[in-house]
């Protein structure tokens, strides 16, 4: 264990527009933390970390790709949130709270607490220290969307109510108080789809009389790239490319064109091709997602 000292933090409130990566990594809870943890003692809660970080980047894969955060960045920006728990909140952190384990552990189960059952206390502890930040995590990069774009990014906007959605789902877009919804979190959405033991992947369902409704909200057009899972790196521009990335380019282009102009039954029977043919393949996971989301509009 490597003792370590931090800066103080800055006199003035930080913000988002000037202080993005100090307001998610909530620098507070890091300069308070005395010294970084080994990566042995960080191996047994490595994979809750992955596994928050995998589900929080591919629920708002669109909201992370605006302010420039990839999956590795979650990854280790939930490393630092590891560090900030091992540092302040396990349970050998606070004398209190450890002897309040012990007693409450010792009249459930009449005997003291042994080593494992610390470690599975602070594993529970954790995921919920965990969820709370990933949450935290995401409210900060929608209050920087508004400061880069003035509007908010979201990737669905969810409904509830009692009655039978509407034909066209996009309808509640404009008229959801009118047909008796609310607009609820999507992270309320997948917890009650959970519950309901529905589809992992489906966006309208009905649970204890209330309807709910996953509207996609894609905030850039449709792109081949979107579909078939290209290689191509968005940044690069043609005075950047080979002859051969240049001709590439021109053929993903003039494929954009074709797929635009087809007519919806076409456009399903394409993306339907595509889902059968790359389902089992796990390099098309992304691909695969985004496709049934198509899939399920054009469908609607």
């Amino acid at each position: 264990m490597i003792e370590i000292t931090r800066p103080a933090a800055p006199e003035k409130k930080i913000n988002t527009s000037n202080d993005f990566e100090l307001a998610y990594l909530r620098h507070q809870y890091l300069r308070r933390t005395k010294y970084n943890p080994t990566e042995e003692e960080m191996r047994p809660y490595m994979g809750i970390t992955e596994h928050f970080s995998k589900n929080n980047y591919f629920t708002y894969v669109n909201l992370f790709r605006t302010v420039g955060i990839g999956f590795e960045d979650i990854l280790s920006i939930g490393r630092v949130y590891l560090v900030e728990f091992l540092g302040l909140f396990a349970l050998d952190r606070s004398e209190e709270k450890k002897k309040a384990f012990i007693d409450a552990f010792a009249w459930k189960n009449y005997k003291d607490p042994e080593e494992k059952d610390f470690a599975d206390k602070n594993k529970a502890i954790y995921t919920l220290f965990l969820k709370q930040r990933m949450e935290d995590l995401v409210r900060v990069c929608r209050q920087k969307v508004r400061n880069i774009k003035g509007q908010n990014l979201e990737e669905f906007l969810v409904f509830a109510g009692p009655n039978k959605p509407p034909k066209f789902h996009r309808k509640l877009l404009r008229d959801h108080v009118e047909l008796g919804y609310k607009k609820i979190d999507f992270s309320i959405f997948k917890s009650v789809r959970k519950k309901a033991d529905v589809n992992g992947d489906a966006t309208i369902f009905e649970f204890g009389g209330t309807w709910y409704v996953a509207i996609v909200m894609d905030q850039k057009p449709l792109s081949i790239e979107d579909i078939v899972g290209s290689d191509a790196d968005p940044h690069q521009n043609e005075h950047n490319l080979q002859p051969e990335e240049l001709f590439k380019e021109k053929q993903i282009t003039s494929l954009i064109s074709a797929y635009h102009g087809k007519s919806n039954d076409k456009k399903i029977k394409i993306i339907k091709k595509f889902i059968a043919k790359n389902r089992n393949s796990r390099h098309y996971r992304q691909e695969i997602l985004t496709a049934r989301k198509i899939l399920k509009e054009l469908e609607a």
